[in-house]
């Protein structure tokens, strides 16, 4: 165990109960993605970024609420 993650339970161990719990779920949450066999590719990973970066600087194109409306409507929603 890293003695950051030695330091962060020893605190946790102070919290209520219900913060433990939060705190429990988070990393059973972080246990299950290391267990996934789903992986992004280098190539997804890079979209990734990109797209955060555009989100970030604003640049990035979303649809509207109309669009949407019209979208879901289309599938039947």
């Amino acid at each position: 165990m890293t003695k950051l993650l030695r330091d962060v339970i020893g605190r946790v161990n102070e919290w209520p109960e219900d913060r433990q719990d939060e705190a429990a779920s988070v990393l059973l949450d972080l246990e299950a993605q290391q267990e996934s066999r789903y992986r992004l590719t280098p190539e997804q990973v890079e979209e990734v970024a990109r797209i955060q970066g555009q989100v970030r600087d604003g640049t990035a194109a979303f649809a509207t609420d109309a669009q949407m409306a019209a979208f879901w409507k289309k599938c039947g929603l």
